[in-house]
């Protein structure tokens, strides 16, 4: 019997830093609030600040509600009304850094992609490496403030590579997305690596995909991973925005028969409005909801999609600027009980949007 799963990936060639920005007048809707069939999302207010450049954010199985605080070199800890309950730092001299890459798995472990500095032997001055880190939060009663940040993983034999992405699968492996300027030999930079949920590194990038080029399977700095919440495998999306990439989202199944896996993509070119060339400029982060609906912030073009299960365009907005339902750079997306949270990055702050139909 074949089971299929599904998997998200988001990449693209600058991380961080400024694009020309994308014209509104393209976008759909710009309007107060986007109808969804019989619904609306309504934008929620305050927004929340306080954050330097928030670049992820997830709402754990608790749930609290969890921000890449990047240029404040933390995690910050809310509860689902905004308040902030504690934050993860370590401002030693190899303390975490610039966190980018949010995910927990189902036994309350936050996994974070970050960096650190360190001074090698024989330099004088420190060098700077990727890292994923851990934090048990089970262990200290979830009090994040407590927890040890463990680094589980880094390359020490190449400083060059970054990890910017994580999704924690349903038996507590996980993926993260790895990035860097070498694209030749067999351990290329841009690749999408899996950990058991020990934190060993059992494989990299399956057979399916390609480094470069522009093909449907291309891969280029990944910068989100999503899973599909109702599934027992993965999800996963890519986004490139580099020069090469023409499918810079894409909706990739793992099939399984047998002893036997294979990869797929689940929408061929153009077959829909997700898979349409050029659809996107600068995607950094996605997420699904439990009915299977994709969410992804592109930060050149400063709005927010929504896609359906079968690829269909249902929402889409924003445009940039400061204020209600306007983003600068947006980087992160997150779903909870029929609220959307975004990471406005540019604009330092986080944004809800909320059905109508749960209105009170």
């Amino acid at each position: 019997m074949r089971s299929t799963s599904v998997y998200i990936i988001c990449l693209s060639v600058a991380l961080l830093g400024c694009e020309s920005k994308f014209p509104v007048s393209s976008l759909p809707n710009a309007s107060a609030s986007t109808t969804i069939g019989d619904t609306v999302y309504v934008q929620q207010n305050p927004v929340w600040t306080g954050f330097n450049n928030p670049t992820a954010i997830i709402v754990g199985n608790e749930p609290f509600i969890y921000v890449a605080d990047t240029y404040n070199d933390r995690i910050v800890m809310l509860d689902l009304n905004g308040r902030v309950i504690g934050e993860a730092s370590d401002p030693g001299p190899n303390g975490m850094r610039r966190p980018i890459g949010l995910s927990e798995d189902k036994r309350l472990n936050l996994l974070i992609c970050a960096q650190f500095d360190t001074t090698l032997p024989g330099h004088t001055s420190p060098t700077t490496f990727g890292a994923v880190y851990k934090i048990n939060l089970l262990a200290v009663g979830n009090n994040i403030s407590q927890a040890p940040l463990n680094k589980v993983f880094f390359e020490p034999g190449d400083s060059a590579r970054r990890y910017t992405a994580v999704a924690a699968l349903y038996d507590n492996s996980y993926y993260v997305g790895r990035t860097g300027p070498n694209d030749a030999g067999i351990d290329k930079d841009d690749n999408i690596l899996l950990f058991s949920s020990s934190d060993q590194l059992l494989t990299g990038l399956p057979p399916y995909f390609t480094w470069g080029g522009t093909g449907f399977t291309s891969i280029q700095k990944v910068t989100g991973i999503a899973t599909m919440p109702t599934k027992r495998l993965v999800d996963y999306v890519f986004c490139q925005s580099g020069t090469t990439s023409l499918f810079k989202v894409q909706w990739i199944q793992l099939l399984v028969v047998g002893q036997t896996t294979d990869y797929e993509s689940k929408f061929s070119a153009n077959s829909s409005a997700l898979s349409t060339v050029n659809r996107f400029q600068s995607p950094r982060g996605v997420t699904f909801d439990p009915a299977g609906n994709l969410y992804v912030v592109d930060a050149q073009t400063d709005s927010l999609y929504r896609f359906s299960s079968n690829g269909s365009e249902h929402y889409s907005f924003g445009g940039f600027g400061s204020g209600d339902r306007q983003f600068n750079q947006p980087s992160g997306v997150a779903y909870f009980d029929q609220t959307i949270y975004v990471a406005d990055a540019g604009n330092n702050r986080i944004m809800r949007f909320k059905l109508s139909t749960e209105l009170n």
